[in-house]
């Protein structure tokens, strides 16, 4: 049944594309493109990329200042070309000014309720789905895999892992890979211009993985090429889907950072809908926790100080690579992020990246009250999910709030359960170490698929 806990009840009313987005490229907002393995024959997925709406309904109102204050203060930080203090005292300031408005709109919220405000977003997703699926009989339930990423990170970066996946021999089962996009980051932030001026609820994010899955998720495993802007399923398959999960489906949940709290989140609400998740350091952490507030923090500041063009993708990826954030991704991951996190802006000769900084600033500014709520759900998570929790080194940290807090976390919800420490990995895990982590979601579907059912 749905979770009593989900804010709102998702909606069954099909949505109205824009004209907009029907004007664009076969309708999506980049070119299509060929996967990072192109002609491989030891990978036999072909890509697709797909539009759907987010959830009708967001968490809070706009915020006029994100527009009047915050974008115009880091365009005129950008042309002043500031050194790296002047470009950190301006996201200081812009961060603080962020952190009082989540803090005005949850006391508003206390008092207020929980309403609900109509918004017309979209969301990108890619698919990967295996070749020729029809010339097999299926035995058991198809292997569906949906991947949520990191703040900052575009859908594409999984792709390394996924590679390198699909090639171990439990990898073989997947039949279909989901990589989704959140409303304000890569192709679904150039869908959703100029209607971003919000805060970047993580609530929401939970609520438009949901509203995918039970609305969107086609009814079976084909490998038919499907429409860019895929249909509702029936208002039947609908309910359905809301109260006994998918009759013909197995779904591993796999998170990284903000999108293990989204995949944790989505479980908790709908655990009928997941047969395991795979938590890659997530974004749940205990109340006052010391560490959450200064690291979300520094996060945001970060990201809002971020430089956010270049004259060219060579000087992106160059500069990027001499980052020591930036520098200790896999390669391929990195080359992915510069190829496909940019774009070129009409009437522009530069690359931006699609996902704004401030976007991204404000969207760690309003982790702090999910982030513990998870943390007080985690326990009450479904014990018939099986969960994997993949941490970083403890030489490097542990975890998102350290060696300690992360060990609570992983033993939260005994039974049904593993975790790991990558070696050598700090939080930005599946970019740094995908064939590491390709290793650890291999381990889950065996683990997942020795209790498949049977059709």
């Amino acid at each position: 049944m749905p979770n009593a806990n989900d804010p709102f009840r998702l909606s069954s009313m099909a949505p109205q594309l824009p004209p907009d987005v029907l004007k664009s490229q076969r309708g999506l907002p980049s070119p299509p493109r060929t996967p990072l393995w192109r002609d491989d024959p030891d990978v036999p997925y072909t890509l697709s990329t797909h539009i759907v709406d987010a959830a009708p309904l967001r968490t809070f109102p706009q915020i006029k200042a994100l527009d009047e204050v915050s974008m115009p203060t880091y365009a005129r930080m950008q042309a002043a070309n500031l050194d790296t203090k002047g470009r950190q005292k301006v996201a200081q300031e812009q961060v603080g000014l962020m952190l009082s408005w989540r803090k005005e709109q949850e006391e508003a919220r206390r008092v207020q309720g929980t309403p609900g405000y109509e918004r017309r977003l979209w969301l990108c997703l890619n698919r990967y789905v295996k070749k020729d699926l029809d010339k097999v009989p299926r035995k058991t339930k198809g292997l569906t895999l949906i991947f949520a990423h990191a703040l900052g990170t575009n859908k594409e970066t999984w792709e390394p892992l996924i590679m390198r996946l699909v090639k171990s021999p439990a990898g073989r089962d997947i039949e279909e890979i989901w990589t989704w996009e959140s409303v304000d980051t890569g192709d679904s932030a150039l869908l959703n211009l100029g209607k971003l001026n919000q805060l970047s609820d993580w609530y929401d994010g939970a609520r438009d993985m949901i509203h995918f899955l039970l609305h969107y998720m086609p009814s079976r495993i084909m490998s038919d090429e499907l429409p860019v802007h895929l249909p509702r399923v029936s208002a039947a398959e609908f309910e359905d889907r809301g109260h006994q999960g998918f009759s013909e489906r197995q779904i591993i949940g796999i998170g990284h950072s903000y999108g293990g709290n989204v995949c944790a989140r989505a479980c908790f609400s709908y655990p009928q809908c997941f047969s395991a998740l795979v938590m890659v350091d997530p974004g749940i952490v205990k109340l006052n926790d010391p560490t959450l507030r200064p690291t979300l923090r520094y996060m945001a500041q970060g990201a809002y100080a971020r430089r956010d063009s270049w004259n060219s993708r060579e000087e992106a990826l160059s500069l990027h690579k001499k980052s020591a954030f930036f520098g200790a991704w896999h390669p391929d991951a990195l080359n992915l992020f510069i190829e496909c996190g940019l774009y070129t802006p009409s009437g522009s000769d530069a690359v931006h990246l699609k996902t704004h900084p401030v976007l991204e600033a404000l969207a760690y500014t309003n982790g702090i009250e999910p982030s513990e709520d998870m943390y007080a759900k985690a326990p009450s998570l479904d014990e018939k999910v099986y969960i994997k929790w993949v941490m970083p080194d403890r030489k490097k940290g542990g975890g998102l709030a350290g060696v300690e807090s992360s060990d609570r976390l992983v033993k939260l919800r005994p039974g049904n359960t593993s975790s790991v420490n990558i070696a050598g990995a700090s939080h930005m895990i599946p970019l740094e170490k995908p064939d590491e982590v390709a290793r650890e979601i291999a381990n889950t579907i065996e683990i997942v698929r020795r209790t498949s059912p049977k059709m």
